[in-house]
């Protein structure tokens, strides 16, 4: 296999599973060109409408009356988390009130489930929010979860290719053929500065200090000189004032947040850690969990066993279900070794690596020592992700599928570019399928 990109190397993404030349390019050069379905529980596809005024006022809804609604946005050019927040706020409702099945890319335009108390139905169908649509909205009985749908539906158009049409058409081909390595893709972690898994390794070794130098004082490669001016101020001695505060952008509010609470608390980094939402201090734990799972398939692969066909002391996951470190699994033995090949050439289960966490149980397996190597390079244990009392960062881990078969692929040429559609299981990127195709610097897929 090729080896990746050096700043993949980074995070964890150390190799192609295609051998293939790129055909480089760019992604979202227009909101318009990242088009994301949602394809729910039901394997109903969410599609996209065009935006057009529809009547606002009080919706006429299916269905019992019950305790929840759900229904389908529609956004462009926003996070999901920022638009559950937009509204939620609009609605008066706590934020955590307005939940989804799966975070959505921000440069892109993307159609998902939400859902909120029944009590908010009146004023969703009233909203009138720029770039964010909400239709379908229906009596539900529960709250739409994280887990809550069975992949999605991706439209892609990607510009500025390195290489002639008809050669991309090729590269699309081979890439289309080959079970792709299952990385945790650059959204983990960020492109312009990868440092959330840093963050995330700090938090989970209760190192709340490394955990504020990794935000405040990481150089980002296209940052500014005066943010980089800033960042290196800070470094001596993580004394903030209201210049340096001023220098970082509104967007970094998770660093301004950190910075304002050392203001009026000088050294008390786990205070101003705290400030921070719940939520991101968790995203930033996944982050590191997800840096393991990368580097784990990656020694996998380099040592020579397969990332689809399992062996003796692998483990296997049904595809299509939700999984954490305490559901059931499959455990292959020299006993069970061929059966469980057919139920994956049968794509009813697929060769899974655990994310690590705090109920990670490993028997006495070549596979388990290459995680325990890992963890020991790391200086971290099992029991670090364990934390009752800040529960933010309690991680309990779980299994990740170790390769994408893309279903559903269709590749033309549509003006100058590679237009691309495919359908991805939940918990694989679509970005990653795209570095297959590439081959290029990550900052082209943001």
């Amino acid at each position: 296999m090729k080896e990746a990109h050096p700043l993949e190397k980074t995070v964890g993404m150390e190799l192609y599973a295609t051998d293939c030349e790129g055909i480089g390019g760019k992604l979202k050069t227009r909101y318009e060109d990242f088009l994301v379905e949602e394809i729910t529980t039901d394997n109903e596809i969410l599609t996209f409408k065009d935006w057009v005024n529809r009547p606002l006022g009080e919706p006429d809804l299916r269905g019992k009356k019950t305790k929840y609604v759900k229904f389908t946005v529609q956004k462009m050019g926003m996070s999901t988390m920022d638009v559950s927040t937009i509204i939620a706020s609009s609605l008066r409702l706590p934020r955590n009130l307005v939940s989804y099945a799966g975070l959505k890319d921000k440069r892109a335009v993307t159609v998902q489930r939400m859902s909120a108390p029944t009590r908010a139905a009146s004023g969703l169908g009233s909203l009138e929010l720029s770039n964010i649509e909400i239709r379908d909205i229906e009596y539900s009985r529960q709250l739409v979860q994280i887990g809550d749908l069975n992949g999605n539906r991706f439209t892609i158009l990607l510009r500025e290719l390195d290489v002639p049409l008809e050669k991309a058409l090729e590269v699309a081909e081979e890439v289309k053929s080959t079970p792709l390595l299952n990385y945790f893709g650059f959204q983990r972690f960020g492109i312009a500065r990868p440092t959330t898994h840093i963050s995330g390794k700090f938090l989970v070794k209760r190192d709340f200090e490394g955990m504020v130098r990794s935000m405040l004082c990481t150089p980002g490669e296209y940052e500014s000189q005066e943010l980089l001016d800033a960042r290196s101020e800070l470094a001596d001695d993580l004394t903030p004032t209201e210049k340096i505060i001023n220098v970082f952008p509104k967007d970094l509010h998770y660093e301004r947040t950190v910075m304002y609470e050392l203001l009026k608390q000088p050294g008390e980094y786990q205070r101003a850690v705290s400030r921070i939402h719940p939520r991101i201090l968790t995203l930033m734990v996944h982050a590191y969990q997800s840096f393991l799972f990368n580097i784990l398939l990656s020694t996998r692969v380099k040592r020579g066993m397969s990332h689809v066909i399992p062996e003796p002391g692998d483990f296997l996951i049904a595809l299509d279900e939700t999984h954490s470190g305490r559901d059931s699994w499959l455990y292959v033995t020299e006993s069970t070794l061929e059966k469980r090949r057919q139920q994956v050439s049968e794509m009813k289960f697929a060769l899974a690596l655990p994310s690590p966490g705090y109920a990670t149980h490993l028997p006495p397996t070549k596979q388990s020592d290459m995680l325990k190597e890992i963890l020991k390079s790391e200086g971290i244990t099992f029991k670090d992700f364990r934390d009752p009392q800040m529960r933010s960062i309690d991680a309990p881990g779980g299994f990740h599928h170790t390769s994408i078969s893309l279903t559903d692929w269709e590749a033309s040429i549509q003006d100058t570019g590679l237009l691309v559609k495919f359908n991805l299981r939940k918990g694989s990127y679509a970005t990653v399928v795209l570095r297959e195709l590439m081959k290029n610097h990550p900052i082209n897929r943001i």
